[in-house]
């Protein structure tokens, strides 16, 4: 029969080495991938300047609804307060 001890030194040892070879590969250092930053920064840029456009756009037609809703129509007569219907006409 085996002895429980064994198993539990055995486990023990296969988790130590599996640390020492992730520390080994994490020592070594990777190489740099400039062209991932690249595309990384320019998508960013052009996020950002989606965003900054489409701000800008929504601003002037904010802009454009103010100076519709300001402007002050030219009045043609006086504008009663209350208006009386005509009656129906007969048939």
């Amino acid at each position: 029969m085996a002895d429980p001890a064994d198993n539990g030194t055995a486990l023990q040892r296969a988790i130590a080495e599996r640390a020492r070879e992730f520390a080994a590969d994490n020592r070594r250092r990777r190489p740099r991938r400039y062209w991932q930053y690249a595309i990384t920064l320019g998508l960013a840029v052009l996020v950002v300047g989606l965003v900054f456009l489409g701000f800008d756009t929504f601003l002037a037609s904010m802009q454009k609804l103010l100076a519709i809703m300001g402007a002050d129509p030219v009045p043609t007569g006086p504008v009663p307060v209350y208006m009386v219907p005509e009656p129906p006409h007969p048939p």
